[in-house]
């Protein structure tokens, strides 16, 4: 090599180096973290503060099971420095969009496994490209059991103290208390749902994303629309769902605000049984409901008043 290359060379790689960190920053010159959903969103921006820039991929009105990424998202990828996913299947096209798109040196972290190891829950990814939500073992929608919500904080903390040694002590601290507001809200929801009948805690819903909830409050799962969002029920399922409300006398049904054409299905299903139609939250948010804590508060107030009878 010419001597008066490396110079040159020295000062090309300098300039790369800056200019990609430079990308790896949002407006305000913080490091870029991104997620898969608005959920996660709020779950590392309660983290993160405001040392870091924290955006989610899937818009506050999507759903995560089905969203495409635009050109600029997937720009935006390329810029960040680390990524949080769910995993366990929810985003799979969402996620291979990821991994096309990353930056080789940009981390990414799917914080349902990790959740699950920490509380040492036997859980596996669904096999297959349409994944089945039916099940403990491979339903991804851990998050709504807030007992491993609050893993997902610990991990969160974990993955951004390794990205910002300087900022470490902030993460740990911002989320312990996240984390005590998490389980106050829990334990309110949890008082809640226990004054209810024991036979009037019977869950219909849109899709199957309830089973961590269920499992949390006591409640029994009798029957979902679809187990799988992507999927349209055949007439035989929607007979077969309806002849379980009717037997297990299910006060209620539940639709999703991401879901709009099995929504208005199952709504139509309840109104045909005189049944009221209620909303639960699972994967996304939207002006009413902007927080986990408000997904949440609202999922209590509206188990209590929809399976309550008041």
């Amino acid at each position: 090599m010419n001597v008066f290359s490396l110079p040159r060379l020295i000062l090309g790689l300098t300039a790369l180096a800056v200019f990609a960190l430079a990308c790896a920053q949002d407006e305000d010159g913080r490091p870029l973290v991104l997620t898969t959903t608005p959920i996660l969103a709020d779950l590392v921006g309660q983290v993160a503060g405001d040392d870091l820039g924290v955006e989610s991929l899937v818009p506050a009105d999507a759903d995560p099971h089905t969203f495409d990424i635009t050109p600029s998202q997937a720009r935006r990828i390329g810029q960040a420095r680390l990524v949080f996913a769910n995993g366990l299947g929810l985003e799979r096209p969402l996620m291979e969009a990821v991994e096309k798109n990353k930056a080789p040196a940009a981390r990414v972290v799917e914080l349902a496994p990790r959740a699950a190891q920490r509380l040492g829950l036997a859980i596996e990814p669904s096999a297959g490209e349409e994944h089945d939500h039916e099940g403990g073992a491979t339903n991804p929608h851990l998050w709504l059991d807030p007992r491993i919500a609050v893993e997902y904080v610990a991990v969160i903390a974990e993955e951004l103290a390794t990205l910002d040694p300087t900022g470490a002590q902030g993460y740990r601290q911002r989320a312990q208390s996240y984390t005590d507001q998490v389980r106050q809200a829990d334990s309110e929801v949890a008082q809640q749902v226990a004054a209810l009948p024991p036979e009037r805690r019977k869950l219909v819903a849109t899709h199957a994303a309830f089973y961590w909830l269920a499992r949390r409050y006591g409640l029994e799962e009798v029957g979902y629309l679809v187990t799988n969002p992507e999927a349209e029920p055949s007439a035989a399922e929607v007979a077969a769902l309806r002849q379980r409300i009717l037997e297990e006398r299910v006060p209620a049904v539940f639709t999703e605000p991401q879901l709009e054409g099995p929504d208005r299905l199952l709504a139509r299903l309840a109104r045909d049984l005189g049944l009221p139609v209620c909303t639960l939250y699972s994967d996304s948010l939207d002006d009413r409901v902007r927080s986990y804590l408000d997904l949440l508060q609202h999922n209590g107030r509206e188990l209590v008043r929809c399976l309550g009878g008041t």
